[in-house]
């Protein structure tokens, strides 16, 4: 009989850790599948222009910081509906917005002072347009994934 108990207790306490197990695993194993965007833009970016070993490696440094600083500066969403927040809550999301872009603004001009001191006018405005492609792209591919399961008759969720 305590045999069976013990048995029981250990079955138990086994089936209760599995679940843990497999939840770190499987986001180890999603974090490892998530491309490295940062990683992929500035290949991108230094297949487009064609620099020296030199001047890819000024570029590279100082590109890897303009990524992390713009990084930096964005804040989450707010995922609530219009009709279900009150008038203090979108006046704070309107404020956050502005302070988002002036910051953004901020450290496009900071990084611009950096890029000219290593690419002429034309490489950065190839680096400026890339990165807003490379946006477009993102966003549109955010906006199929988060239609795909909803029924065509509800159509874009529009706040």
């Amino acid at each position: 009989m305590k045999r069976n108990i013990m048995t029981l207790l250990c079955l138990l306490l086994f089936v209760g850790i599995m679940p843990a197990q497999q939840t770190d695993k499987w986001k180890n194993n999603m974090s490892a599948k998530r491309p490295n965007f940062e990683a992929m833009q500035l290949k991108q970016a230094l297949d487009v222009l064609n620099l020296d070993e030199q001047t890819a490696a000024k570029f590279t440094k100082v590109f890897k910081k303009y990524q992390a600083d713009m990084r930096a500066c964005h804040v989450p969403v707010v995922r609530k509906r219009t009709e279900d927040m009150t008038d203090a809550e979108i006046e704070q999301e309107i404020e956050n917005q502005f302070k988002q872009g002036h910051k953004l603004i901020h450290v496009k001009e900071k990084y611009y002072k950096e890029f000219k001191k290593i690419l002429t006018m034309k490489q950065i405005r190839k680096i400026y347009r890339l990165e807003r492609m490379t946006m477009k792209m993102l966003n549109r591919e955010m906006h199929r994934r988060s239609n795909i399961n909803r029924p065509a008759s509800l159509g874009c969720n529009r706040r």
